[in-house]
């Protein structure tokens, strides 16, 4: 009878333990479900975040621009202040030398006086000699006016120069403190930006952390409840990692050479530029194209410019799209696993020939897939 009790007390006992572990397990569940969608959401702000920080680098390269022109200018002002300051500096000996000129005829003027020149002009004893002395005092008085002329015009010249080279310093003096504003501005918009990229890779690491413990002591429970006699799994499909966090290490969907990356790729043909949203490999016809990573295929048909085309839904709002192929093997509906093959490479709706057209989008934003893909092994890529 005790025997019994002991054994119906130990039954319940562990009923009471698996019930406990089940409530806690969907308690885990709700808090992976709430950290995935908190991350999810940190990626939305960053991409906000990415475009204000585009509009901040377009400022920043601006100010790069005007800070390369105001440097031109400075040299530019530099030179024309040394210029002008020899200048001046010839323009003020000149007019020293004028002035000696000047002040010595000046003193032999003061000396001869009035009765010098009439004791020119009467000591004549011919017309001749008359005339010639004449002729010599206008000469004297001609040279002492141009020199009064010259000394009034050098003395013009150096206050205009001296006025233009204060005003190359006063310009001198204004592109400087522009040039240190601008560089200011330059440095704060940069320390911003740092700031940002370092706040949003702190908060989703944090997430990301937080998601992997939640994770851990799932996989703990769902370790328990097996031992206690549990054998269906209620954590397998959260358990399994998010597409966010194989970031790097998922492996391409066919292993060629990528010859278009993400970006801005300009058309030589038609000199033109486009922002091209995905990679285009260099696949050959008949190439297998692999899922990228766990998911569910959510479009199999042909799309306008892109041919045969497969979309991979991987959960979390993360797509994968597979263009131009020659075959779909999958069909809308289908679960996949990373490798499995989904498609034969072809050139359906390609100007370019044979390969695989390949994106990855959040929502309805694409990313560049570079940093997504494991391309380590393959040097070619």
């Amino acid at each position: 009878m005790i025997k019994k009790a002991a054994v119906m007390i130990l039954v319940a006992g562990v009923a009471q333990a698996s019930v406990e572990s089940k409530k806690n397990l969907s308690q885990i569940k709700i808090n992976i479900d709430q950290a995935k969608q908190t991350i999810v959401e940190a990626e939305v702000k960053k991409r906000g975040v990415l475009g204000t920080l585009y509009d901040i680098n377009k400022n920043l390269n601006k100010i790069n621009s005007d800070i390369q022109t105001l440097e031109s200018e400075l040299k530019t002002a530099k030179r024309k202040i040394e210029n002008q300051t020899v200048f001046v500096g010839q323009l003020q000996q000149v007019k020293s030398q004028q002035k000696n000129q000047l002040a010595l005829r000046l003193r032999a003027l003061y000396k001869m006086g009035f009765h010098g020149y009439a004791q020119v002009l009467l000591a004549s004893h011919s017309s001749m000699e008359l005339s010639r002395n004449v002729k010599f005092l206008k000469i004297v008085t001609e040279k002492d006016a141009k020199l009064l002329a010259s000394y009034s015009k050098s003395i013009i010249e150096v206050e205009t120069q001296q006025a233009k080279l204060k005003n190359h310093l006063r310009n001198y003096l204004i592109f400087e403190k522009t040039l240190e504003s601008d560089r200011s501005k330059y440095s704060e918009q940069k320390n911003s930006q740092l700031f940002l990229l370092s706040q949003i890779e702190q908060d989703k690491q944090t997430h990301v952390e937080a998601l992997k413990e939640w994770r851990e002591a799932g996989l703990k429970l769902e370790e328990k409840l097996k031992r206690l006699g549990e054998k269906d799994s209620m954590f397998d499909e959260v358990a399994r990692a998010s597409f966010f966090e194989k970031q790097g290490q998922l492996k391409p969907p066919v292993f060629r050479e990528v010859m278009e990356k993400y970006g801005i790729v300009t058309n030589s043909k038609f000199d033109t530029k486009i922002f091209h949203k995905g990679l285009f490999f260099a696949a050959h016809l008949g190439d297998k194209v692999s899922a990228l990573y766990n998911g569910r295929v959510v479009h199999a048909g042909w799309v306008n410019g892109f041919g045969e085309t497969i979309i991979i839904d991987h959960g979390d709002h993360y797509y994968s799209l597979y263009a131009h192929n020659s075959e779909l093997l999958k069909k809308v509906g289908e679960e996949v696993g990373p490798g499995d093959p989904i498609a034969r490479a072809g050139d359906t709706g390609s100007l370019r020939g044979p390969g695989l057209y390949f994106e990855i989008r959040h929502f309805s934003e694409s990313l560049d897939p570079m940093p997504w893909l494991d391309l380590k092994s393959f040097a070619r890529l």
